[in-house]
């Protein structure tokens, strides 16, 4: 009986530890909202390089619009897609902002990009 404890108690163990990750991933995630939180992110990391008096690349990122429309290498993103989107790939590995040229994008601020992005619906 003795040597089943340790068993018992090790099985309950993990049986409350899957339970509390079943309820973290039930809890739904927003859709993050350009204006609210991805401008702020850009104001602060990407358009000097990339706004009204730069525009790096040809891409303006102040506007959905703009990033849809893209600069010299096309669009920025791809809606619905993250994984295809020039944006997410650059900031990614590192390509931007430039090494030397900080703020740098968080880990938490790209994951939330790529949560806006896929949630876009898919444009023709």
């Amino acid at each position: 009986m003795r040597a089943l404890l340790p068993l018992l108690f090790s099985g309950l163990l993990l049986g409350s530890l899957a339970e509390v990750t079943a309820c973290a991933e039930d809890k739904p995630q927003t859709t993050p909202d350009f204006q609210k939180d991805v401008l702020p992110v850009f104001d602060e990391k990407c358009i000097r390089c990339h706004g009204a008096k730069r525009r790096g690349g040809k891409l303006d990122m102040r506007t959905l619009g703009s990033m849809l429309e893209g600069g010299d290498t096309g669009p920025a993103i791809k809606p619905g897609n993250a994984k295809k989107s020039l944006l997410i790939e650059l900031i990614h590995y590192n390509e931007m902002p430039p090494k030397k040229k900080g703020p740098f994008i968080t880990p938490a601020e790209l994951e939330m990009l790529r949560r806006w992005i896929n949630t876009m619906p898919d444009r023709p």
